[in-house]
């Protein structure tokens, strides 16, 4: 890593560091692309019940945006 003049960017990762980078996301992003379907579920489950609990559509929707998936 080298600093840059200025102080504004302290550090910069070198050309290999992003190739390492590059290489870990190409590993796992197959295992990442599994999670959206259970976390899509879980996330409509939760709004349903939360319509279904006397919440508008609007105030679900909002709790689900703002709220983590599993609490």
């Amino acid at each position: 890593m080298r600093t840059v003049q200025g102080g504004k960017i302290k550090q910069l990762d070198t050309r290999n560091e992003y190739q390492v980078a590059v290489d870990t996301m190409k590993e796992v992003l197959p295992y990442a692309l599994e999670l959206f379907p259970p976390q899509a579920k879980a996330l409509k489950a939760k709004f349903d019940s939360l319509v279904a609990e006397g919440f508008t559509l609007e105030q679900a929707l909002e709790i689900v945006k703002t709220r983590p998936i599993f609490e």
